[in-house]
């Protein structure tokens, strides 16, 4: 939907509506923020995993998401999905890599 509005002055830069346009719902802060190339699929803190409680507290099991850490621990709450390719935002760590996980 296209406002109709000329009279009104733009509330911010290009720059920044750029990156509000390529940010997906559940990213922990505006994309294109980040290291420049990088993408959430090589963050640290894309993909979670959470437990299931009953309502003793015992645990019953886990589920692995596919949110934003990050986001869950900026908001409390589990946001959505958020792609693998989605550019990279503010909070952007490398993975940490796994020794058990062999390279050939």
């Amino acid at each position: 939907m296209t406002w109709r509005t000329p009279y009104l002055t733009q509330g911010h830069s290009d720059v920044v509506a750029r990156q509000i346009r390529a940010t997906y719902p559940g990213q922990a802060h505006f994309a294109n923020t980040g290291p420049f190339g990088v993408t959430c699929g090589e963050c640290g803190f894309l993909g979670y995993h959470r437990q299931i409680c009953n309502q003793a507290g015992d645990t019953i099991r886990g589920v692995h998401r596919g949110g934003c850490e990050k986001f869950r621990q900026l908001t409390g709450k589990d946001g959505p999905v958020v792609p693998a390719h989605a550019a990279a935002c503010r909070y952007f760590e490398h993975k940490e890599e796994d020794p058990k996980r062999e390279t050939t």
